[in-house]
């Protein structure tokens, strides 16, 4: 599809490059992840080393990722990610099983992140404390309503809010530098005993969740004018300076507070702006907090509706959600994400979706580990642009990561891996009704 032409039903625009893919893995990696995590995993480590080597070893964990999705997104450049790698070595059961996955953690990110936007504005704002429901609708209606209008304009938030949260957390950096070589950290209290072996997982739980959406540019590989190039550089690029981020984030803090004085708050940055900045502290921390969110957001606006357009397209949900306007955007599928993302953030209903997301991403990581290599037998002949690096060796080392971590989390997470195993079935009879729909439509 050109850019000039309107699009017809199943047919996006292409108008995409390796700078939006940047911009997008960005801005769905670096959220209130970021913002939070430093605290919890310094109180339950406290150990600077081992903290700056569990981030090193998650951006490490997410390139042997992008070594896969780079093969997958190229030599099937279509929306949805990797629900379409799944749905093709699995069918519509697998199919289905990874593409609620991913459509419901996206679902709840949505949720989340306009109801963290109200709680900061009622900071900033404090006539706004008590409306935090009307808040989060109102940011999300924004977003939908850009996003709604097509391609171009989703496009330009994203880049834009993408490049102002990375440049206000370089800045926070610089100045968290500038507080350690001023003055050594302030005495805090030090922290209780490590848990051990429990503390490491689930602080890496926490650090696998930062950095969750480094594949969203594979989302929109068929509105990338040359995905086969574009797809491999937008990961590796957005994932690089994710991880020099959190790095550099992590390293500033532990140098003006220590590890004490990070897990002393449940926001680390508001006691270095407060020490750099004074009164203006507050101020700057919670401009900084909702573009943050509010980028993490929009991204997340942008990637769901594919996949509701994807499972559309495959005959596993009404065909009216592939319909797609003038401005390149699947519309209807937007109003079905937009209603359940609105319905999650009035009720709170999130929180709960929200606790379940980590197993249910490591399982949907998992089974697209194993349809690399399902593919690669199966379809031997199938054109790659960009062939997986050391191949069987890197990505079979990343589905074993995937497959200990699955076990560990399910370990410490029961109730998410009941509900994981319960989705799981419920995608077999829903598989059988879209098949036989098909075959009905067929004769």
């Amino acid at each position: 599809m050109t850019e000039g032409k309107p699009p017809a039903r199943g047919h996006l625009l292409r108008l995409l490059g390796a700078g939006f893919g940047v911009a997008v893995g960005v801005g769905e990696m670096i959220g209130s992840g970021i913002l939070r995590s430093p605290g919890i995993i310094a109180g339950s480590l406290h150990d600077a080393a081992l903290i700056l080597a569990l981030w090193a070893f998650g951006a490490l964990h997410v390139l042997l990722g992008v070594n896969i999705v780079s093969e997958l997104g190229t030599a099937l450049p279509r929306a949805g990610g990797p629900y379409v790698y799944a749905h093709r070595a699995y069918g519509d059961i697998g199919g289905l099983v990874v593409g609620w996955t991913i459509f419901t953690a996206h679902l709840a990110g949505i949720a989340a992140a306009s109801v963290v936007f109200a709680d900061f504005l009622a900071l900033l704002w404090p006539a706004a404390a008590g409306h935090g429901a009307l808040i989060a609708i109102g940011i999300q209606l924004l977003l939908y309503g850009a996003n709604s209008l097509g391609l171009r304009e989703g496009r330009a938030v994203q880049e834009t809010t993408s490049l102002v949260k990375s440049l206000l957390l370089l800045a926070f950096v610089c100045a968290a530098f500038w507080l350690a070589d001023k003055a050594p950290p302030a005495a805090f209290p030090a922290p209780a005993a490590a848990g051990g072996f429990l503390a490491i997982v689930g602080g890496y739980q926490l650090i696998k969740g930062a950095y969750s959406g480094w594949d969203a540019p594979a989302y929109f590989a068929e509105e990338n004018v040359s995905p086969s190039r574009s797809i491999p550089r937008a990961l590796l690029i957005g994932l690089v300076l994710t991880a020099a981020i959190y790095l550099l984030v992590n390293v500033a803090l532990l140098l003006a507070l220590g590890v004490g004085g990070t897990a002393s708050s449940g926001l680390p940055f508001a006691i270095v702006l407060e020490r750099v900045a004074g009164n203006w502290a507050s101020v700057i921390f919670v401009i900084g907090a909702m573009v943050t969110v509010m980028s993490c957001a929009n991204a997340n606006i942008m990637v769901a509706p594919r996949v509701v357009f994807a499972l559309s397209r495959d005959g596993l949900l009404p065909g009216a959600l592939q319909d797609v306007n003038e401005g390149g955007s699947p519309y209807f599928a937007f109003a079905l994400t937009a209603a359940i993302s609105l319905a999650l953030a009035s009720t709170g209903a999130f929180r709960l979706v929200f606790g379940l997301i980590g197993i249910l991403t490591s399982l949907s990581g998992l089974l697209v580990d194993i349809a690399f290599f399902v593919l690669r037998r199966r379809e031997p002949d199938l054109l790659r642009p960009f062939r997986a690096i050391l191949s069987p060796w890197l990505p079979g080392l990343l589905a074993l990561i995937d497959a200990v971590l699955l076990v560990l989390f399910a370990v410490g997470d029961h109730e998410g891996a009941v509900f994981a195993a319960l989705l799981c079935l419920l995608c077999v009879p829903l598989g059988f009704i879209a098949q036989r729909a098909r075959l009905r439509a067929a004769t």
